[in-house]
């Protein structure tokens, strides 16, 4: 006999898409006319789910481009049918430079030399490669300086125009929500910009700004913004008021039991009650990537449609409190954070700000 099992974790992240969607459209319609919305979907859709956050937005016209960390997320892409631009924003390293160029991605020149390495790559393929150029701003991570060594990659451009294709220049603001070091940044851009021009290097698409500098600072728009965080959540801490939460964190009680004040829980007596408490186990832990500062700072969780602190944590277990929850039994949903089946809510941001403002 055959047996089909259905999704048997104990916990789900669960997206709600037709949110996703209406946030996108939000998004657009805060866009300056011609300025693009390039969607990042680095590190798994920031956990989201990269492939599914991608082919839900696909279907979006106005989306020509997406934006990831490496090539590896970027072939990925390609598998899985994405059709559009995938810019890698990282650095690619020469080994990844063959399937870059078989897949079509658009590579990030961050350096000095990579454009004559691409070059003999794209030549063993006959294939040509489009790429933009990562200009250092004031992040002081990857990038050519404006300057002497942007024209020393100005001349590796020109002698390998036959093979690589510059689409695009583009930098990271370093401190998004300081108004004195974006502008320095955005200048120093667009100075880098107008050097690639004026050496005949067209730039189609500059662009700069992300999430909270989309925000708080709309004038930095330029050709294309590039959208991760917002796409699933407001501002943590100067929300907008238009974007919605599209993730919820559920799992489930798989212990609920009458404690004694004394009584301590988790290893090494970690928490100890100070009063008779109803407390449940869930089968969720740090090592499931609960944070154990949440933990710590005893952050609310809904059961019953009730928040409910959280106590103390294993690896793969938890303790809550559920003293206040009625007829609490093992099976019942707790929601971490989102939307709980009911539709009662408890906001991620204002979870993640118990602990920071990361």
């Amino acid at each position: 006999m055959n047996t089909t099992y259905g999704v048997l974790n104990n916990s789900s992240l669960i997206v709600d898409t037709d949110k996703l969607r209406e946030n996108v459209r939000t998004i657009l319609r805060s866009l300056p006319a011609g300025t693009k919305l390039i969607p990042v979907v680095k590190d798994d859709a920031y956990g989201m789910g990269m492939v599914g956050v991608a082919r839900t937005l696909s279907a979006f016209p106005e989306i020509g481009c997406f934006a990831v960390a490496n090539v590896s997320e970027g072939v990925t892409l390609r598998r899985e049918g994405i059709r559009q631009d995938i810019l890698i924003m990282g650095s690619t390293l020469p080994f990844q430079y063959a399937p870059a160029v078989e897949c079509d991605l658009t590579v990030t020149v961050s350096r000095l030399g990579m454009v004559p390495e691409l070059a003999e790559v794209c030549k063993a393929q006959s294939k040509p490669l489009n790429v933009q150029i990562k200009l250092e701003t004031g992040m002081h991570r990857i990038g050519v300086e404006p300057g002497e060594e942007l024209a020393a990659l100005i001349g590796e451009l020109k002698a390998a125009q036959e093979w690589v294709h510059v689409t695009g220049a583009f930098s990271h603001f370093a401190w998004p929500g300081n108004a004195e070091v974006c502008e320095a940044q955005y200048k120093k851009l667009l100075a880098g910009a107008e050097q690639l021009k004026a050496a005949g290097i067209p730039v189609p698409m500059c662009h700069i700004s992300a999430s909270e500098s989309s925000e708080l600072f709309p004038q930095y728009a330029l050709d294309a913004v590039r959208i991760g965080r917002r796409l699933y959540m407001d501002h943590p801490k100067k929300p907008l008021g238009n974007i919605q939460e599209v993730v919820s964190w559920r799992s489930y009680l798989t212990n609920v039991k009458q404690r004694h004040a004394g009584d301590s829980l988790a290893y090494f007596g970690k928490y100890v009650l100070d009063k008779d408490t109803v407390v449940a186990t869930v089968g969720v832990g740090y090592g499931d990537g609960l944070n154990e500062k949440l933990v710590a700072c005893h952050a609310p969780v809904l059961v019953g449609g009730k928040r409910c602190p959280l106590l103390a944590c294993c690896m793969d277990q938890c303790f809550v409190d559920v003293t206040g929850v009625e007829d609490a039994k093992v099976g019942d949903e707790i929601t971490f954070f989102g939307y709980d089946s009911d539709g009662n809510f408890l906001s991620s941001q204002e979870t993640a700000n118990l602990i920071g403002d990361d």
